[in-house]
C-alpha cells in the first residue's frame, strides 16, 4: 500500500515540476514581450497572460509549420514560445489602442 502512495507522490511531484518550468517559461517570455512591445495596459498579470497564451500559440504555430528550433523548456521550444508571446502582446496592444479611440 505504501508503494502506491510513493508512486503517487512521485507523479504529483513530476507534474508540479513540469508546471513550474512551464510557468517560469511563460513568465520569462511574457516579461520580454511586454518590454519589447509595451502594450500600454497597466494591469497586473498582463505579462503572465501574454506568456501563457503565447507559449501555447507558439507551440501551435511551430506544429503547423513543423518548426522546432533551439532548446526547449518543459517540452516547449523557446523560440516559438517567444514569437507566439510577441504575437499576443501585439494583439493586446492593438486592442488597447482600439479602446482609447481616435486621437484629435
Amino acid at each position: 500500500m505504501l508503494e502506491l502512495f510513493a508512486g503517487l507522490q512521485e507523479a504529483v511531484f513530476q507534474e508540479g515540476a513540469h508546471l513550474l518550468r512551464a510557468s517560469l517559461l511563460a513568465i520569462g517570455v511574457g516579461l520580454v514581450a511586454e518590454r519589447l512591445v509595451d502594450t500600454g495596459v497597466r494591469a497586473r498579470g498582463i505579462p503572465l497572460l501574454c506568456g501563457l497564451v503565447g507559449v501555447y500559440a507558439g507551440e501551435w504555430l511551430g506544429e503547423a509549420l513543423r518548426w522546432h528550433p533551439g532548446p526547449s523548456v518543459a517540452g516547449h521550444a523557446v523560440l516559438p514560445a517567444l514569437l507566439g508571446t510577441l504575437m499576443v502582446a501585439v494583439a493586446v496592444k492593438l486592442v488597447a489602442l482600439g479602446m482609447v479611440g481616435p486621437r484629435r
